[in-house]
C-alpha cells in the first residue's frame, strides 16, 4: 500500500499547478517572444535631393512604425531588400520622360520589380508640401497598398494552389525575346522559321549550311539578342522569333518527351558544376524526375530563381563595397545579410563545417564528425560497403562546392564587411581576408551566373507550356467557372488592404 501512497503522492506533485516551472501562458506566448526581424529592416528608404529636409526628417521618423503594424495583423513579406523611395512630380517625370496624367493627384505610387533578385521598387510622388493631414493619411495608404497590397499578394497570395488554378485558364502562355532565344540555345530544336533565315544568311556570305550550319545559328542568335538589347530588332526579325517560339509550342505539344530528356540532360549537367541540388535532396528529386516531371521542372527553377536572386543581393552590396565609406549606408543592411544567412542555414541549403574557410568550434567539430553516419543512409540502396568510404567523401565534396556554400560565405564576408569600423573600411576592406575571399566568389558567380540564369529562363517557359499541354489534354467534364480577371482582383485586394491596414494604423495611433 504504501508504494501505491508513494506514486499518488508523486503524481500529485507532478501535476501540482502550484510546483510547474513553466506555466500555461509561458508556453503559448513563447513563439510570440522569439526575436523576430521587424519588417522595417528589410527596406531601404531613399529620398530625391530635392525632397525638404522638414519632409525628410518627418517621413523618416514615422515609416518604420508604418512598415512594421501589418506584421502585428499577420501581414509579413517575404525577405528581400526593397527600395521605398519618395520623389517629387518634377523629378519623376524628368525621370520618365513625360508628364503625369492630368486626372493624377498626389501623392500617387507605383511599384517596380526586380526579378533576379526578387525585389521591389516602391515609388511614391510626393507633393511639395505636406500641408494637410489628407496628404498624410494618403502617403500611409499609398505605401500600405503598394506593399502590402501588392508585394504581399504577389509573394503570398498567387503562389497558393487555389490563385495557380485560377491563373492557368486565364493566362495564354508567351515569351519574351530572350527567353525564346534562351530555348533556341539550350534544346536547339528544329525550326523552320531558324533555318530560312539561317539559309539566307548562308547564302548571302556564300556559306555552306551543311559545314556551318551550327555557327551560323549561334552567332544569328548573339546578334538578334544584342540587338534586342539595343532595341533594334526589325519588325521581320520579332516576327521570325515569334514564328519561332510558335513552332517550339506545337514541337512540345506532339512530343514532350523530346525536351523533358533534354531539360534532365541539362539539368544534370549544370548540377554536376554548381551542386544546387543538395545530397539528402537527391533522391527527393529523381523521384520527381521520374514520377512527377513538372513538379522537378517547377522544384528545380525555384532553385534557380532563389540562387539567382541571392546572387543579385550580393552583387547589389558588392557594388556598395566599392564606393566610399562615407557615402555608403548600412542601416538594416547587416541585419538583411545574417537574415539570409540564417535562412540558409535553417533549410539545410548549407552545413556550416563544410563551408570552406568558415570559422569552426569545438561544438561543430563534434558535430562534423558524427555526420558521416547520417550520409550513409543517403548512400543509393545496394552500394557495395568497400564504396561507402568513397561515396561519403564525394557528398562531403559536395556540400562544399555546392553554390549555396559560396553564396554563403559570399554573404559571410559581407557581413564582416558591415561589422567593420568605418576606418577599416576607407583602409580598404577589399584587402583584407574577407575581402579578398569575397572577390574570388564574385568571379565564381560571375562565371556561372549566366548558365544560370539562361536554363532559369528557359525552364519557366517550358513549365508554362507543360502545364498548358496537360490542362489540353485533360477532358473537360467540368463546367468551368467565371473567373475575375486577376488584375482586377489585385486591385481590388490592394485597394481593400489598404483601406483597412489604414484605418486600424490611425484608430490605434488616435487611442
Amino acid at each position: 500500500m504504501k508504494s501505491f501512497d508513494s506514486n499518488d503522492k508523486s503524481f500529485e506533485e507532478r501535476f501540482d499547478p502550484k510546483l510547474r516551472t513553466i506555466g500555461d501562458s509561458q508556453l503559448q506566448n513563447h513563439d510570440q517572444e522569439k526575436e523576430q526581424t521587424p519588417t522595417s529592416k528589410f527596406f531601404r528608404l531613399e529620398f530625391s535631393e530635392s525632397i525638404p529636409l522638414e519632409t525628410k526628417t518627418f517621413l523618416s521618423e514615422k515609416l518604420p512604425d508604418m512598415l512594421d503594424f501589418p506584421g502585428r495583423l499577420g501581414l509579413k513579406i517575404n525577405y528581400a531588400s526593397h527600395l521605398l523611395r519618395f520623389i517629387d512630380q518634377t523629378t519623376y517625370e524628368t525621370e520618365i520622360g513625360s508628364p503625369l496624367p492630368k486626372n493624377v493627384t498626389l501623392p500617387a505610387s507605383r511599384i517596380d520589380s526586380f526579378i533576379d533578385s526578387r525585389s521591389f521598387k516602391v515609388t511614391i510622388i510626393l507633393p511639395k508640401k505636406l500641408e494637410t493631414a489628407e496628404v498624410i493619411v494618403n502617403i500611409t495608404r499609398n505605401v500600405f497598398s503598394k506593399l502590402f497590397g501588392n508585394i504581399f499578394f504577389n509573394e503570398q497570395i498567387l503562389p497558393l494552389e487555389f490563385y495557380q488554378q485560377s491563373v492557368k485558364g486565364q493566362k495564354q502562355i508567351t515569351a519574351a525575346i530572350p527567353e525564346i532565344l534562351d530555348l533556341v540555345k539550350e534544346f536547339n530544336f528544329h525550326s523552320d522559321s531558324l533555318e530560312g533565315h539561317c539559309e539566307s544568311v548562308a547564302k548571302s556570305y556564300r556559306l555552306s549550311m551543311e559545314k556551318e550550319g551550327d555557327q551560323i545559328r549561334k552567332q544569328l542568335i548573339d546578334e538578334w539578342r544584342e540587338k534586342w538589347k539595343a532595341q533594334s530588332l526589325s519588325t521581320e526579325e520579332q516576327h521570325t522569333l515569334s514564328s519561332i517560339f510558335t513552332e517550339f509550342k506545337e514541337l512540345f505539344r506532339t512530343n514532350p518527351e523530346q525536351f523533358n530528356q533534354k531539360v534532365s540532360e541539362r539539368v544534370k549537367q549544370l548540377n554536376s558544376h554548381l551542386h544546387f541540388i543538395l545530397p539528402h535532396e537527391m533522391r527527393v528529386y529523381e523521384n520527381f524526375e521520374q514520377e512527377r516531371f513538372s513538379h522537378y521542372i517547377r522544384s528545380v527553377l525555384h532553385k534557380l530563381e532563389e540562387i539567382s536572386a541571392l546572387a543579385g543581393f550580393i552583387e547589389e552590396l558588392y557594388e556598395q563595397l566599392k564606393q566610399p565609406p562615407e557615402a555608403v549606408e548600412l542601416d538594416g543592411v547587416g541585419t538583411q545579410i545574417r537574415s539570409r544567412m540564417r535562412q540558409l542555414r535553417k533549410e539545410k541549403k548549407v552545413i556550416l563545417f563544410y563551408v570552406p574557410e568558415m570559422p569552426q568550434n569545438s561544438e561543430l567539430d563534434n558535430i562534423r564528425q558524427k555526420f558521416p553516419l547520417r550520409l550513409i543512409k543517403m548512400l543509393p540502396s545496394g552500394t557495395p560497403l568497400k564504396e561507402w568510404s568513397k561515396e561519403i567523401k564525394k557528398m562531403e565534396k559536395h556540400y562544399a562546392e555546392s553554390i549555396y556554400s559560396k553564396l554563403y560565405s559570399a554573404l559571410h564576408s559581407l557581413s564582416a564587411w558591415t561589422q567593420s569600423p568605418e576606418e577599416s573600411r576607407a583602409a580598404g576592406f577589399l584587402e583584407s581576408a574577407d575581402g579578398l575571399r569575397l572577390k574570388r566568389l564574385m568571379s565564381v558567380m560571375k562565371f556561372r551566373l549566366p548558365a544560370i540564369k539562361s536554363i532559369q529562363s528557359s525552364l519557366g517557359v517550358l513549365l508554362d507550356t507543360n502545364e498548358e499541354a496537360v490542362l489540353q489534354a485533360e477532358p473537360d467534364t467540368v463546367p468551368q467557372r467565371q473567373l475575375i480577371p486577376l488584375d482586377d482582383f489585385r486591385k481590388a485586394w490592394s485597394y481593400f488592404c489598404s483601406s483597412v491596414l489604414t484605418l486600424l494604423y490611425y484608430q490605434e495611433f488616435t487611442e
